[in-house]
């Protein structure tokens, strides 16, 4: 029978989880339903408005801690907004942050509409499990391509010696500016994947943007900051009302994931993109080849 209660283990296990399998591209949404599934019922007698809760939080506390991770790149954004209204500052961040805008809304509009249709995904472990596979596959085709296509980037960014957070922004910015609107718009869709259990919007955009020539450690960059708006808005449409009586019993626990989440999204987007800049898409397309077809099997004999 499905209850409103959140126990301390299940609120730590889940921030830990979602903290991590959000930023890196395996699916935060994909892990959930398959550890429900496969992990002796730990989690699935949470009565379901309480588990939109606590995925709700988990989104925000995400976006958050990207935010922080990332905040001079998003002091370059709204610097580069407030030139666009005042024609004022450095026209490469005002441009870069008329495309961050543009590549946004696809992301923003897309999980406010079809969040509430593809809730009854959650219900079906062997489709998340399928989604893995599938998020493997686009992974190492996509690595597979990275190796031998002569307009692929390199690993690292333009800039291979040690420089500095801000310089690293400043370059950022600079070599994004120039980005067209279109291709703008086609990265902002790619975070949509992350609607479907076993899919990684992260995975999508790297995939994408390494497609479009940006190197590694550019395209992990693009994709943490996409994430950024379609995770706050994904979150913010599925939050109840968090004064209501029926989650006074479980706010403790929510808030506690809420931190271990964060602290854990912080740490995962510093180490993927550090991972990055030495590092291919390989180790993560095959770690969800391996742990679709496990979870798979397992489901099929269970």
């Amino acid at each position: 029978m499905a209850t409103p209660d959140l126990s301390v283990l299940e609120a730590i296990g889940a921030g830990i989880l979602q903290g991590v399998a959000v930023v890196f591209p395996i699916s935060g949404l994909g892990h959930g339903v398959l550890i429900g599934s496969l992990g002796d019922g730990a989690g699935t007698d949470l009565d379901p408005a309480t588990a939109r809760y606590l995925y709700a939080a988990l989104r925000i506390a995400v976006a958050v801690a990207l935010v922080a991770y990332y905040w001079r790149d998003w002091l370059h954004v709204i610097r580069g907004l407030a030139g666009v209204v005042t024609r004022r500052g450095e026209r490469a961040e005002r441009r870069w942050a008329a495309r961050l805008v543009l590549a946004a809304a696809p992301g923003c509009i897309g999980v406010a509409v079809l969040h509430e249709h593809v809730r009854t995904l959650l219900g079906h472990p062997r489709a998340a499990a399928a989604g893995l596979l599938v998020n493997g596959a686009i992974m190492l085709a996509t690595w597979w391509w990275w190796r031998r296509s002569p307009r692929a980037g390199g690993l690292s960014g333009s800039h291979r010696a040690r420089i500095t957070r801000s310089e690293q922004a400043e370059a950022f910015v600079l070599e994004l500016s120039t980005l067209r609107p279109s291709r703008a718009l086609l990265l902002g869709l790619m975070p949509l994947a992350a609607l479907v259990p076993g899919l990684s919007g992260v995975a999508f955009t790297l995939a994408v943007a390494l497609l479009l020539g940006l190197t590694h450690e550019q395209a992990a960059h693009v994709a943490l900051l996409m994430m950024v708006p379609f995770l706050l808005t994904w979150g913010l449409v599925e939050l109840p009302d968090l004064g209501s009586a029926p989650y006074a019993g479980v706010r403790p626990q929510l808030a506690l994931a809420a931190v271990l989440a964060a602290g854990a999204a912080y740490a995962t987007a510093a180490l993927l993109v550090r991972y990055f800049r030495r590092s291919s898409l390989r180790v993560f397309g095959y770690y969800c080849l391996l742990a679709g077809a496990a979870a798979l099997g397992a489901l099929i004999l269970t």
